[in-house]
C-alpha cells in the first residue's frame, strides 16, 4: 500500500480550494488501495473520475460548494465521503479510510477559521 501524505505547505498557504484539491488526490489513492485489496485493476482515467463525482457529491449532499468550499463545508464534506467510504468497503477498508482521514485533517485543521 501507497498511503497518502498531506503535503507540507506553509500555513499562510493552506486554502479551502488546495485542501479540496488534495482530498480528490487522497481520495483517489485511497481507492487505488481499495482496488488493491479487492484485487482489481484500477483505470486510472476511471478511478479519477469516479472519485471526483463521489467527493463533488458529497459537497453536494451536505450543502457545501464543491467549487467555491469553506472550512466547515469541507469538514462536514470529509465526515461525509468517510462515512460513504466505510459504508462500501466496511472492515476490509476500515485502516485505510482511518489513514486517510487522519492524514486529511492534518490540512484541515491548518485552514483558517472564515
Amino acid at each position: 500500500m501507497t498511503g497518502y501524505k498531506a503535503p507540507e505547505v506553509p500555513a499562510g498557504r493552506v486554502t479551502p480550494l488546495l485542501v479540496r484539491d488534495e482530498l480528490l488526490r487522497c481520495f483517489e489513492d485511497a481507492n487505488r488501495e481499495f482496488m488493491e485489496v479487492l484485487e482489481r485493476p484500477a483505470d486510472d482515467a476511471q478511478l479519477k473520475a469516479q472519485v471526483r463525482q463521489f467527493v463533488a457529491g458529497s459537497f453536494q449532499n451536505c450543502g457545501a460548494s464543491f467549487d467555491n468550499p469553506t472550512k466547515n463545508g469541507i469538514v462536514t464534506a470529509i465526515g461525509q465521503c468517510k462515512a460513504n467510504a466505510e459504508a462500501m468497503m466496511g472492515e476490509r477498508g476500515a485502516s485505510i479510510i482511518r489513514e486517510h482521514y487522519s492524514e486529511m485533517m492534518k490540512l484541515v485543521e491548518r485552514l483558517p477559521d472564515k
